[in-house]
C-alpha cells in the first residue's frame, strides 16, 4: 500500500465518532440488541445512572439524524481545516470536553429551571453545537493553545460566515417538534465556553 492510499493520521479524530455513532445505530436500530431509551440522556436519572452522560449522544432517533449528525462532522473537519487545524487529536478531545459539560447545562437547567426530571434526548447534535461554537469564535479571533495542545487556529471569515449560517439553520431546524432545542444551546453555550479555555 502506498502512502497516498493512507486515511491522514489527522482524520482518525473526526472518524472515531462517526465510528462510535454508527455502532451503536448497528445495536440499536439493526440489531435491536440495546433498547434506546436505556442510554437516552434522562434528567431525572442520571445521578443513578451516569453512563448516559456519554451513551446518550452516540445513539439516534433514525438512520435521517444519524445522517444529519455525521455531515456535522464532516463540516466540523472540512472548517477546522481551513482553519490550518495544527493537531491530531483536538477534536477528540473537544468532543470529550463537551459531552460531560453539555450534558451539565442540559440537565441543571432541566431540573432547576423547568422542573422536568422526565426530559429524554439522544444524538451527538448537541455536541456538534459545541463544536460549531467553537470553530465560529476561533474563526473570528483565532486560537493558539486548547488544554495545552497547540492548535494554531487562524481567523478566517469565510470560515465565520459559513458557521454563522449553519448555526442560524441549525437553530431555527430546532424549533421543530421533537428537536432539542436545549439540548442543542447548551451544546453552544459549552463550545464558547471552552474557547475561553
Amino acid at each position: 500500500m502506498t502512502s497516498s492510499n493512507k486515511v491522514p493520521k489527522d482524520n482518525w479524530q473526526y472518524l472515531l465518532p462517526f465510528a462510535a455513532c454508527s455502532i451503536c445505530f448497528v445495536a440499536t436500530d439493526l440489531f435491536g440488541i440495546i433498547e434506546k431509551s436505556r442510554l437516552a440522556y434522562w434528567s431525572g436519572g442520571l445521578q443513578v445512572e451516569p453512563y448516559r452522560v456519554i451513551t446518550s449522544h452516540f445513539i439516534h432517533g433514525d438512520a435521517k439524524h444519524l445522517l444529519a449528525n455525521t455531515f456535522g462532522i464532516i463540516v466540523a473537519r472540512y472548517c477546522l481545516k481551513n482553519l490550518r487545524l495544527k493537531s491530531n487529536s483536538f477534536f477528540l478531545l473537544l468532543v470529550g470536553l463537551l459531552i460531560p459539560l453539555q450534558t451539565l447545562i442540559c440537565w441543571f437547567v432541566d431540573i432547576f429551571f423547568f422542573r422536568n426530571p422526565m426530559s429524554l434526548a439522544i444524538g451527538f447534535s448537541g455536541i456538534l453545537y459545541g463544536v460549531d461554537a467553537f470553530i465560529l469564535l476561533a474563526s473570528i479571533y483565532g486560537k493558539q493553545r486548547f488544554v495545552g495542545l497547540n492548535i494554531s487556529l487562524r481567523k478566517d471569515p469565510q470560515v465565520c460566515q459559513t458557521m454563522m449560517v449553519l448555526t442560524s439553520i441549525g437553530i431555527a431546524w430546532s424549533l421543530l417538534p421533537g428537536i432539542s432545542l436545549l439540548g442543542h444551546i447548551a451544546g453552544f453555550i459549552a463550545g464558547a465556553l471552552l474557547f475561553l479555555l
